[in-house]
């Protein structure tokens, strides 16, 4: 079912539409901004948290994982989390460098069953450090990305792919657009493609990329839900990605490209918010450590003068001086950022894309700006439950504040979101619809409609 144009604009300036009234453990001013950021930019579902060291602060759910059957996004909503997945594969990587097993300025070939050369600097070595800078020479080329991309989990392989992509007469090998006009370590562009080689890397050494990061990863830091393939979790449980055309919100559905290790990790906003601790932790977490302190110092320490450590990237959110990494793709905007200074962290997840200005210039400085003023060990805080449906038996009534201005209107929708009927203020006979759920639509101020369920009984 796809929603109705009246529906998605109910969605849009509802925020949460359907929302719950704010209950007094929520934080009323982070939830007033970030819904009005929902509205100006047509999100149709927003997660977002705060972690204090190891203590998650807040985290605020807001609006729909899928508009088709109002499925609303909880905590444990799980989103497509784009080039944010580089974080955790940089992280596998330099486990391994941990062990002895190469050093970051090492030769790449030392610990690849095949050669890597940049066709126009075959002399010049690319080393691990370039991969996890984007100084590699390595460069994305979008036809064939594009030409690869599918629904559901992707058909090709990672070995195939990076090996197909870098190697001479690879089915992907294209030596003019797949290689910067600059040697190895003499420019920055950054590059999927080499974190998709950095997460290869990992899989030489060790069974499988995907079951390295589970193990010594993701299950250390109790990240259950987070994986990289859609075979791995029930699709059902995630937040749909949306663009919008023509009023109304479409899917893209749950897409995929080939470079796995660069942006098809998924995971949850509390969850995500567990590798900010552990960052905040300098490698540990609740006791268990997953990186040395060293690697953690290194990760956030500026590697080239393009502002980037390794993979992290350095930038100022609001006053505050960050470590960051974003993630877009269709129907994805995601950001996870963490600031030493206030030992803070926050993740924003939206399932629609393009809307990292809401992000970075409204949403992440709000959060970081709150965090700041927490105190230690703080009690976690949540938005309150969602309130029960009115049950209607013959006649609505509204009071008289409610739709009292000129400007404003009442409307009752089915659940298609068509609209059934204006309403007033005072009593409204509705005996004669069918009985079912239907939702109450008052247009409220600054732009904003108040939604709420109403289920018409006999």
């Amino acid at each position: 079912m796809r929603p109705s144009v009246l529906l998605c604009a109910l969605v849009l300036a509802g925020t949460a539409a359907f929302a719950a009234p704010l209950m007094p453990t929520s934080v009323p001013e982070l939830d007033s901004l970030i819904q009005a950021e929902m509205v100006s930019y047509q999100i149709p579902g927003l997660a977002a948290c705060v972690v204090h060291g190891d203590d998650l602060a807040w985290h605020g759910e807001y609006g729909f994982a899928r508009l088709e059957d109002f499925v609303r996004v909880v905590d444990t909503t799980v989103f497509d989390l784009a080039s944010v997945s580089k974080t955790a594969t940089a992280a596998a990587l330099l486990q391994l460098c941990e062990q002895g097993a190469f050093g970051l300025d090492d030769d790449i070939n030392t610990r690849l069953p095949f050669a890597v050369h940049h066709p126009a600097y075959p002399s010049t070595p690319m080393t691990f450090r370039m991969l996890l800078t984007h100084t590699s020479g390595i460069a994305d080329h979008w036809p064939t990305f594009q030409a690869l991309q599918r629904q559901g989990d992707p058909d090709v392989g990672l070995r195939r792919f990076v090996e197909g992509y870098l190697v001479p007469g690879g089915e992907f090998y294209d030596s003019t657009n797949n290689f910067c006009p600059w040697p190895p370590g003499g420019g920055f562009q950054y590059s999927n493609l080499a974190i998709a080689l950095t997460g290869y890397l990992v899989e030489a050494q060790t069974d499988s990329f995907h079951h390295h990061t589970r193990d010594s990863l993701f299950a250390p830091l109790g990240m259950a839900r987070t994986v990289w393939y859609f075979r791995d979790i029930d699709t059902n449980s995630m937040a749909m990605p949306y663009y919008v055309s023509g009023g109304l919100h479409h899917r893209f559905g749950h897409q995929s490209l080939p470079d796995v290790p660069a942006g098809t990790m998924k995971s949850s906003a509390p969850q995500l918010g567990r590798f900010l601790s552990m960052m905040l932790g300098w490698g540990e977490m609740d006791g268990v450590r997953v990186l040395d302190s060293a690697t953690v110092a290194s990760m956030t320490t500026v590697q080239y003068p393009a502002g980037i450590g390794l993979v992290w990237f350095h930038e100022y959110i609001g006053q505050h001086e960050v470590w960051s990494h974003g993630g877009a793709w269709n129907g994805i905007s995601t950001w996870i950022g963490l600031c030493r200074a206030d030992n803070t962290g926050v993740v924003v997840l939206c399932n629609l894309g393009a809307v990292h200005g809401s992000i970075l210039g409204v949403i992440a400085p709000a959060l970081f700006d709150w965090a700041a003023g927490i105190e230690e060990n703080p009690e976690p805080q949540t938005r309150g439950p969602e309130p029960a449906a009115s049950i209607v038996r013959g006649v609505l009534f509204l009071p008289g504040a409610s739709c009292r201005e000129p400007r404003t209107a009442c409307w009752l929708l089915d659940a298609a979101g068509r609209m059934v009927t204006a309403l007033r203020p005072g009593a409204n006979d509705v005996g004669g619809l069918a009985p079912g759920v239907y939702f109450l639509a008052e247009d409220g101020t600054q732009n904003t409609v108040r939604v709420s369920k109403v289920i018409l009984t006999r």
